[in-house]
């Protein structure tokens, strides 16, 4: 389990987890949202389907980039159980939609002080071979509209989660045979 920093460094009550798992060609993420969570905005269950632009509200992502090429893709998964996978040519270039990920499961539960979405989904098994690199990401958007960013790493400046810079290295104790 990986906890992910604020990006700003804000000393708030909200802790936020993210677990990835790979079995041969499936994919599981899962992520907890622990703190207040009213101060949050989390979109209502809709129908579960692609849809553009989830990350100007509250998002979970997961960035998977191979080692020796400049080639990524990101995954954005809604609260409301929208989603959409897109692949980069290069960083921020050559967007479009990808299909290697098959229709998923995302379930949604929330707790007095705990929120929780779950993943899974076919994955074939050659992009996480030669994926090395990822980035578990949430966006918050909290009442105010304010959008607090968090990742496995944090640097200076404005959050970016494409740069490599926030990526970290695949372990291999993910990858469960």
């Amino acid at each position: 389990m990986y906890t992910l920093k604020n990006h700003y460094n804000i000393d708030e009550q909200t802790t936020v987890k993210a677990i990835i798992e790979l079995y041969d060609d499936k994919l599981m993420l899962e992520y907890q949202i622990l703190g207040n969570l009213s101060h949050y905005h989390f979109p209502k269950q809709t129908k579960q389907e692609r849809a553009n632009e989830l990350w100007l509200d509250t998002t979970f992502e997961l960035f998977i980039a191979p080692a020796n090429s400049d080639e990524y893709w990101e995954l954005n998964i809604s609260p409301s159980t929208q989603w959409n996978v897109y692949h980069f040519t290069s960083y921020k270039e050559g967007m479009k939609e990808s299909n290697i990920i098959s229709q998923p499961t995302i379930k949604t539960d929330e707790y007095h002080n705990e929120y929780r979405l779950t993943f899974e989904s076919s994955v074939p098994k050659e992009y996480f071979d030669q994926a090395s690199h990822i980035n578990l990401c949430v966006i918050l958007l909290d009442q105010k509209g304010v959008r607090h960013f968090y990742s496995i790493k944090r640097r200076e400046g404005s959050p970016d989660f494409h740069d490599r810079a926030y990526f970290m290295t695949l372990k291999e104790e993910v990858k469960v045979k």
